[in-house]
């Protein structure tokens, strides 16, 4: 399958003249406010320190993930990045059958197809708010061995419900199927985390990452919550030293700065809002609700595919993702990541430019 990723954009740009700094990349969905300042410091504090191993099981960030969100530390797995931690359960738990809600992040099956796991695939529609469908899903748990999904869902941006999320739960664990929730963006909503019901669920595991939220990309920082059994098969396969010295410094200073926290939940969903009036207002393009910091929207324009539509823009100076790699989007969809308002009209602009009739 492909595995197209955002913010990928020295493969966007070729071998163009154009220096990535002067790309406004709205392909990778980061927080638009950037970097927390408490990370950056603790990031130089800390450089004097790679040149001794770091904490094999980077301990201290765990401790903090602890506090952070109330479950023992005894549940979490700390990695270099959450993708690291799919492969890491597709190993743990080689299943031979899995199911996958799509669409979603394309790792999920690159990780577990390589190990000759048969994937199946249960697929939402934007007529139906991309909201899994209950009854498909539900009757496959008892065929599987291993079921994923993503909440919120990426590329849609849409949560699932939460009655939906228990009553899979509670099938998955009445049928000893590990349950995988991959909750990388629910930061902006966090109250519809499965994280509190993990000790309580052997085979639930829920992936989060401090690459959305915290805008740390380049430093690789995620972090696994999982129930008693999931955890025990992990440790037969996880390998030490996989968060480095500097990425658990940035990474516990930026979970103790509230304020960051704060300031994010207050202007990233005024500036989806504000960006989705935006791109309606253009005609031809359909935006979609989301609760992250990126929109999915369709191009409702004939003749216009994603492909185009990104292609064009990049000459323009902004990346965007086209959606064309995502099982049940197809050609005609892209997402877009908040940016900050001065950014928004340099995208809107490009845009009216490229929907001219």
């Amino acid at each position: 399958m492909r595995r197209d990723h955002g913010g990928n954009l020295r493969e966007l740009l070729g071998a163009g003249d154009r220096p990535a700094r002067t790309v406004l990349d709205l392909s990778a969905s980061i927080n638009p406010l950037g970097v927390s300042s408490k990370a950056i410091r603790a990031l130089l504090e800390a450089l004097p320190s790679i040149m001794r191993y770091p904490d094999p099981e980077a301990s201290a960030l765990v401790e903090a993930l602890s506090r952070y969100h109330g479950v023992p530390a005894g549940h979490i797995v700390a990695g270099h990045g959450s993708t690291e931690l799919i492969y890491l359960l597709a190993r743990a738990l080689a299943p031979q059958r899995a199911l996958v809600v799509h669409p979603a992040f394309s790792e999920y099956e690159a990780a577990l197809e390589p190990l000759g796991c048969e994937v199946e695939r249960v697929v939402g529609t934007g007529d139906a708010g991309w909201i899994p469908p209950r009854e498909a899903l539900l009757a496959r748990v008892g065929q599987v061995d291993l079921v994923v999904l993503a909440n919120p869902s990426n590329p849609t941006g849409a949560p699932a419900p939460p009655e939906l999320l228990e009553e899979l739960a509670t099938a998955c664990a009445e049928a000893r199927v590990p349950l995988v929730v991959d909750e990388a963006f629910i930061d902006f909503v966090e109250g519809r985390s499965l994280k509190s019901t993990v000790p309580r669920r052997p085979w639930l595991g829920v992936l989060r990452s401090l690459t959305k939220f915290f805008a740390l990309p380049g430093l690789r920082v995620g972090y696994a919550l999982l129930g008693e059994r999931l955890r025990a098969r992990v440790e037969e396969w996880r390998q030490p030293w996989s968060v480095s010295a500097l990425a658990e410094a940035a990474g516990i200073a930026a979970l103790a700065d509230t304020a960051y926290r704060a300031e994010t939940l207050r202007v990233v969903p005024a500036w989806r809002a504000a960006l989705g009036v935006g791109l309606e207002g253009l005609g031809g393009l359909r935006v979609y609700p989301s609760v992250t910091n990126y929109l999915l929207v369709g191009i409702e324009r004939p003749g216009l595919t994603a492909a185009t539509l990104a292609a064009a823009l990049l000459r323009d100076g902004v990346a965007i993702r086209s959606g064309a790699s995502f099982p049940g989007l197809g050609p005609n969809y892209v997402r877009i990541a908040v940016p900050r308002p001065e950014d928004q009209q340099v995208l809107l602009a490009a845009l009216a430019r490229r929907l001219e009739p």
